[in-house]
């Protein structure tokens, strides 16, 4: 019952949801996208899954992202939403596909939203709804403001864990995007010189602070 959730997960790879962002900030965004969708993936979310869901809503889901890639968007969207609306972890998966399908027709806003409703899902694990404010707060780099930003992840960056590094780093981005340059380096030189931040994180600070 995994199958359904690792493509879900290469597709949010594949699909354009950071293209504007990428072409702005290249391969540092992508690979923080990669490294968060590695940090909450995998064993964690295919076992969650598998002892979560039911196969009627398994079948649900696969149903109505094949509506959605036979080109019946509608149908396909109107059985996401009442697959959000559900018990399971399904309802979180929905939403996260919910905000793609969003994306991907312009409605920024939107997508921003989903993943909102996503970060406060029961039924979801909390690594799962902070991974939904991550990708929020990557939306707002190139569709928001950095006080949105700074909204949104601020109080990721005060917990402890790998996430604050990811926050702050999104943070420091957005800073990049509004000219902000003096203050993005404090937090790049703030991850650099933390031995609990990921080594993935601190050579890419290392990158932006040459």
């Amino acid at each position: 019952m995994s199958d359904p959730i690792e493509a879900e997960v290469n597709e949010e790879l594949r699909n354009q949801q950071l293209k504007s962002i990428w072409n702005r900030f290249g391969l540092y965004i992508i690979a923080l996208a990669v490294f968060i969708v590695v940090s909450v993936g995998g064993y964690e979310i295919a076992n969650y899954f598998d002892n979560k869901v039911s196969q009627k809503e398994s079948n649900a889901f696969d149903a109505a992202i094949s509506m959605i890639e036979e080109g019946d968007q509608e149908g396909g969207y109107s059985k996401l939403l009442e697959l959000s609306n559900g018990k399971t972890g399904y309802s979180g998966l929905s939403l996260f596909r919910l905000s793609s399908e969003s994306y991907n027709s312009g409605d920024y806003n939107k997508s921003i939203e989903f993943l909102m409703m996503a970060s406060t899902d029961s039924s979801l694990t909390k690594k799962l709804k902070e991974f939904a404010k991550l990708k929020a707060g990557l939306i707002l780099v190139d569709h928001g403001t950095i006080d949105d930003v700074k909204s949104l992840l601020v109080d990721t960056t005060k917990r402890n864990g790998p996430f604050s590094f990811h926050a702050k780093e999104i943070i420091a981005l957005s800073m990049l995007k509004n000219n902000m340059n003096e203050e993005a380096k404090l937090i790049f030189e703030d991850i650099l010189s933390d031995a609990a931040a990921p080594p993935v994180l601190a050579r890419r600070a290392k990158i932006f602070l040459k």
